[in-house]
């Protein structure tokens, strides 16, 4: 089910059956909520401060416990900002980090542009994926999927569920039990779903 809570205080308090695939994909903490080029006004923004992304790593590491199964995979959206920081604090929470990201190339050229005097357009966008335990993948898939970006309805950070499927076909199948901490436009959940994970 979908629920609209607080992921801090629901993993604080939350005591029913663990999951044993988490899809985060937090405020990436880079300002997107100030963006001129995004899509803020139009489908409505959200905070995207560095202290808002740390602080959900933070309540990410604290439900380790009771949330996260012993045995489980993480694909984890970040900023190439905070490659090596981020990788860090899943690794000290347990998690087995892939060093080599997901990628998710915008076909469709779309992306920020931070000094278009200095610099290129980042077109495409980076996930971890990790483990808990010695978790088997479901199936190989590649590391990059090519895919339009402008293609936006409820979220001004949406992400497609034909990029994310073909992901997720690694992790979910009929035995995952699925969690999206932060999930947005629900795109992750409908992806999972289609993949044969009981909704719970």
């Amino acid at each position: 089910p979908l629920l609209n809570e607080d992921f801090h205080d629901w993993s604080a308090a939350y005591t029913g059956p663990k999951f044993n695939f988490i899809h985060c994909d937090f405020p990436y903490g880079v300002g997107a909520d100030a963006h001129d080029q995004g899509q803020a006004a139009a489908l409505g923004g959200y905070a995207d401060s560095p202290d808002v992304y740390w602080a959900l790593l933070d309540t990410l590491s604290g439900a380790m416990t009771n949330v996260v199964a012993d045995s489980a995979h993480l694909m984890f959206w970040f900023s190439m900002d905070y490659y090596h920081e981020t990788q860090e604090r899943l690794s000290a929470m347990g998690w087995k980090v892939n060093p080599f990201p997901l990628v998710w190339f915008k076909s469709d050229n779309t992306g920020i542009l931070p000094d278009p005097s200095r610099g290129p357009r980042r077109v495409y966008e980076t996930a971890f994926f990790a483990a808990r335990g010695d978790r088997p993948i479901v199936r190989a898939k590649a590391n990059a999927f090519s895919h339009p970006g402008r293609d936006k309805s409820i979220h001004m950070s949406e992400k497609p569920v034909p990029m994310l499927k073909h992901f997720m076909e690694m992790f979910v199948d009929d035995y995952s039990r699925v969690l999206d901490p932060t999930a947005g436009s629900a795109n992750a959940l409908k992806a999972a779903t289609a993949l044969g994970a009981p909704t719970v």
